[in-house]
């Protein structure tokens, strides 16, 4: 059985990231704090369920496509 002592599970969406989106306008998108929305876009953000549901949905919309949650976090076990 695989036993893992460490993980650490953040949001990152920046690979989603549309070159032509701003901070400002996915902000007033989602209806969230533009410095919330940095820091994921960042990487940095443990976020939360909403989010993540939130941020899965809207990224879907642009792509046109279905976004899994698991490509919005950025896992990393030791």
């Amino acid at each position: 059985m695989l036993v893992i002592e460490q993980m650490k599970v953040v949001l990152d969406v920046n690979k989603l990231w549309p070159e032509n989106l701003t901070i400002a306008q996915a902000a007033q998108d989602l209806k969230m704090n533009p410095r919330s929305l940095t820091t994921i876009k960042k990487g940095t953000e443990r976020g939360n369920w909403e989010t993540l549901v939130k941020l899965s949905r809207y990224f879907s919309g642009i792509y046109q496509r279905e976004i899994p949650l698991e490509e919005l976090l950025k896992i990393e076990e030791d």
